[in-house]
């Protein structure tokens, strides 16, 4: 089973990758409003798609919210409550 740090982790290199301001990610907090950030539209169409990959999940359209992308802490969340169902 994935613990949070791990979780934590692999979301913070996933963020990475599809960020198209990677130097804006340098010590960024969990918490921290990825939008604010430099996330876009389409980086977060990305940031789902490799979510659902990366821990073999289905998003449902109805949590297909930029609320569930706002921060690392979201989408862990997110990823969390997806995988205890």
């Amino acid at each position: 089973m994935l613990d949070r740090a791990d979780m934590t982790s692999r979301l913070v290199e996933i963020v990475g990758q599809v960020m198209p301001e990677r130097s804006s990610l340098a010590g960024l907090a969990s918490d921290a409003d990825l939008y604010a950030a430099g996330l876009t539209s389409m980086a977060m169409v990305k940031l789902m798609l490799a979510v659902e990959v990366e821990f073999d999940i289905s998003i449902p359209d109805a949590d297909l919210h930029p609320d569930n992308f706002r921060s690392i802490e979201a989408v862990e969340a997110l990823v969390g409550r997806l995988r205890s169902l």
